[in-house]
């Protein structure tokens, strides 16, 4: 991000200085021991999520075995610096983890980002007013349609969920948001529902000035909420862009499935699919599995659940996983991917994520050129479509140019993105031989998510190729631990790189990291 931020986070009447490791609190330091301040560290710098015990070690104890009594020791240093016996700060959730319950402030960003060329927009997360925070997938799917249906527009710029809604629940004013975002405009609103009706309000502001531009509030029967979204959508795109094609208009709604109980269930599965990557045990895509079938089996004509069930497919089969590991790597899994990605086109051929879906499924098929139409037919239905997968794709087909320019446009997007974004742009600076940039984004990659396994496969190596022997070893060890049959070939089968050069500087860096052939 462009410009200078402050180091500190604010949490309630506590501030953690991470330039200095020290948790303050009026004015005076609170004493913890390093490991305490790290796992107080990770949990607020992820306040948005509820995170795993085994994610907190991972992050915290880094390729190092520890008992739960170390955790456990940690968090009750914790507890007694924040004065939180009561679980009021930082709740325990029993058998899942942890997650910070106060708002966070992130850090001031002194210069902005500089204001695209378009109109540009970012669609905060939607407050849950139910009083039930299990209902928060809800709101959040109700702010996600609303960054679908607008980010459909050529004449936007729109910022990507995953940036927008690291705001959720942050005590900053719309100036800040917009500076470290990089837009002009702000929409915020809640929604509140119960069995028989939804009420929804926003408000669209200008970032720059905080002068509220438009506001409405919307109380509807539930089966009304497609209508409340459009209209919203509607309201928006008219206060900024004046000239939109009614074909435009149309397009950018989304048709509504036959029964709610199918959109329902879609928002749930879609909301776990969201925290798969690098789950070994594979819960989650089976939990999202289960909505997404029952989505189906209320609407079997709603095409994003028929996606979502193409992407469960696909993710037991490209990563091992204890629970699915009947399904990794078996060419049967695939092709049931394959044979919903296709149905989801074909019940919605003007639905990206559809497209997005079977090109993904397809360039791990190895058929680019089906890939790259799939791919071209998404973005031209969304411009505004963030999806780093892509950027992948272009780099093992030898694209490298192509592939980072991509990455680094999906980035601006979305400023706060996801760890795997991190992984193939390190991946792409490997092909090209700047290997002090690449093993810099795979050790914040391997930071932020230390349980997806391509992470360390290129961490392993880029170190190796750097000459940094021990960080390759390490690397190694966590790729064989959770999956024993690794091999080079393997790996270079499954991605069969389409130019010689890029395999053989594969295979050259695995082989120095200690991999075996």
């Amino acid at each position: 991000m462009n410009g200078s931020a402050t180091s500190n986070l604010q949490f309630g009447r506590f501030t953690l200085d991470l330039a200095r490791c020290r948790l303050r609190a009026d004015g005076q330091d609170i004493e913890l021991r390093p490991k305490s301040f790290e796992v107080l560290r990770h949990l607020v710098e992820n306040a948005e999520r509820l995170l795993s015990k085994e994610e907190i070690v991972g992050a915290v104890w880094p390729n190092v075995v520890v008992s739960d009594d170390s955790l456990a020791r940690c968090m009750s240093d914790v507890r007694l610096a924040l004065g939180d016996a009561d679980q009021s700060i930082i709740k325990t959730i029993p058998r899942r983890g942890y997650m910070i319950a106060v708002p966070v402030s992130r850090p001031v960003v002194r210069a902005g980002l500089p204001l695209p060329d378009r109109p540009s927009i970012a669609v905060l997360p939607f407050t849950n007013l139910s009083g039930d925070p299990q209902q928060d997938y809800f709101s959040d799917g109700i702010s996600e349609d609303i960054v679908t249906s607008l980010s459909k527009f050529a004449g936007l710029f729109v910022i990507a969920r995953h940036s927008s809604f690291r705001y959720r629940g942050a005590n900053l004013d719309a100036r800040q948001i917009g500076a470290e975002l990089g837009v002009r405009y702000l929409l915020l609103g809640s929604v509140r529902h119960d069995a028989a009706r939804v009420r929804i309000t926003a408000e669209f502001v200008d970032a720059a000035t905080r002068e509220q531009l438009w506001a409405e509030y919307y109380d509807r029967e539930l089966t009304g909420i497609f209508a409340v979204q459009d209209e919203v959508t509607q309201k928006i795109v008219g206060s900024l862009v004046a000239h939109i094609s009614r074909f435009e208009v149309e397009r950018a709604m989304a048709k509504p499935p036959g029964a709610f109980s199918a959109y329902d269930c879609w928002l749930r599965g879609s909301a776990i699919m969201k925290t798969s990557h690098g789950d070994p045990t594979g819960q989650t895509i089976i939990a999202a599995r289960s909505f997404f079938e029952q989505a189906i089996a209320a609407d079997s004509n709603y095409a994003p659940p028929v996606h979502g069930l193409a992407s469960t497919c696909h993710a037991a089969w490209i990563e091992p996983c204890e629970m699915l590991a009947a399904e990794y790597q078996r060419r049967a899994t695939q092709e049931r991917g394959l044979m919903l990605a296709q149905r989801a086109v074909e019940l919605d051929p003007h639905l990206p994520d559809a497209r997005v879906a079977l090109a993904h499924i397809l360039r791990w098929l190895h058929r680019p050129a089906e890939s790259q139409a799939e791919f071209a037919r998404a973005y031209e239905l969304n411009p505004n479509l963030v999806d780093y997968r892509y950027g992948l794709a272009l780099i093992h087909w030898g694209r490298l140019e192509d592939g980072l320019e991509h990455l680094e446009r999906i980035m601006r997007l979305d400023p706060f993105h996801p760890p795997a974004c991190q992984t193939f742009l390190g991946n792409a600076y490997y092909f090209i031989g700047r290997y002090s940039d690449a093993i810099e984004s795979l050790r914040a990659a391997a930071r932020r998510l230390p349980t997806f396994r391509p992470t360390f496969v290129w961490l392993a190596a880029t170190a190796a190729q750097l000459g940094n022997q021990e960080e390759a070893r390490d690397a190694v060890v966590i790729v064989l631990r959770r999956d024993r049959a690794f091999t080079i070939g393997k790996w270079l089968e499954l991605h069969r790189f389409a130019r010689l050069a890029d395999a053989d500087r594969v295979a050259e860096g695995l082989r120095k990291a200690g991999f075996p052939d």
